[in-house]
């Protein structure tokens, strides 16, 4: 979770008082509008449910208004006070902060006319579109297990799939905009990414061995084989010259498990792609596609060349927010990570992008698989972390 609190605003209450409203934002998306009392008042329950020791410092109450300056210092103050939670895996995962930012996501952005229960559309792979009943605020993974239900899927073959916002570029194609995450509701998340954006359902996974599960049965393999459709069409997978022939074959014959076993040798099978950015590797405001693959970064240039950059060789990434004037409300953001080159060469790499929130998410989650593979397995090793 990225947090930031780019502005205040002075807001008139229900009684005619005013107050300061900070405009928080979670990964580039502005998630809700605080007062400084409700972030005292999560600041209190946290001190309760975790140890003292390790919830950072909250700003002290003023006994009188504050000046222009108090305000500002205030803002950042909450921004970091906010980012420190985030960092807090304990806190940052925990159902009392999900809950916590979804109320607040409610409050911020529902209408009276949103409070009854809802149908939100989703869209297969394979590009079938489904209706779904859920309540305004019901959370991400409560929706995921309903789409579930509603196509035949088994309850524990869900944790396989996520659901991600996804838009139209400018060249009027469908691209991943983000993936939604537990502390907000995908109603909102849609109806607040604009008119063109809609959700859609895909695997969350990297390796790509665990199709295996979702080819035991019948639905999760329609999903599987029906996604590797879509990115096909998309240009998403790029198999080579050799393997067109058996692969056109093979789809004719609707031999979908052989399908799939071609389709891992493929190249980017499984990957994200992400629209076209700038890097400054290796030169500054070079033009680059990138592809995000289990345990790596592929950097596609506009002659073609490659060059992959593995999670495991990060030591460190972050994210830097810079608020232009002209723009407050989308501000521009810069990923970063720094990259054991060679043997005794660290280098930062920066990425400039609309994406790098869902960027550094896509790293964060191969930090986690592989992690989770490494605990499985017994062993140990050390792995980037965000900064």
């Amino acid at each position: 979770m990225h947090f930031s609190i780019p502005e205040t605003e002075n807001i008139q209450d229900k009684d005619g008082s005013y107050y300061q409203g900070y405009h928080v934002h979670i990964n580039g998306n502005h998630h809700c509008t605080l007062r400084y009392k409700q972030l005292r008042h999560l600041h209190d329950q946290l001190k309760k449910l975790f140890s003292h020791d390790t919830i950072p410092e909250f700003p002290s109450k003023k006994l009188l208004p504050l000046t222009t300056l108090q305000l500002e210092e205030r803002r950042l103050y909450l921004e970091k006070y906010l980012q420190s939670l985030a960092l807090d895996h304990r806190i940052s995962n925990s159902t009392f902060f999900h809950a916590f930012l979804r109320m607040a996501q409610n409050e911020t952005h529902l209408s009276s006319d949103d409070q009854k229960n809802v149908h939100i559309r989703i869209t297969l792979p394979g590009e079938e579109v489904i209706s779904i009943p859920v309540t305004p605020i019901q959370e991400t993974d409560s929706v995921i297990k309903r789409v579930a239900q509603h196509i035949g899927l088994p309850e524990d073959l869900a944790d396989y799939f996520a659901l991600f916002v996804q838009d139209a570029n400018e060249f009027n194609q469908y691209c991943l905009v983000r993936r939604l995450l537990n502390y907000e509701s995908p109603f909102l998340a849609v109806k607040l990414s604009g008119e063109s954006a809609s959700l859609v359902i895909r695997k969350s996974y990297w390796d790509t061995t665990y199709d295996d599960e979702l080819l035991k049965d019948p639905v999760g393999t329609k999903l599987v084989y029906n996604q590797f459709q879509d990115d096909y069409k998309r240009y998403w997978i790029q198999p080579n010259e050799q393997q067109l022939i058996p692969l056109k074959r093979l789809m004719e014959q609707n031999k979908q498990h052989d399908v799939m076993k071609l389709a891992r040798q493929m190249r980017f099978y499984g990957s994200v792609n992400f629209l076209p950015c700038l890097t400054d590797f290796p030169t500054p405001r070079t033009s680059v596609s990138i592809y995000a693959l289990n345990k790596e970064l592929v950097f596609r240039y506009p002659d073609l060349s490659e060059r992959s950059f593995r999670v495991t060789r990060m030591r460190t990434w972050r994210i830097t927010t810079i608020v232009q004037e002209h723009s407050v409300d989308h501000p521009k953001l810069e990923l970063s990570f720094e990259y054991l080159l060679s043997k005794d060469r660290l280098q930062w790499i920066t990425v400039e992008s609309t994406q790098v929130i869902f960027l550094s998410l896509c790293l964060q989650s191969m930090v986690e698989e592989l992690m989770r593979k490494q605990q499985e397995a017994g062993s140990c090793s050390t792995f980037p972390k965000v900064t």
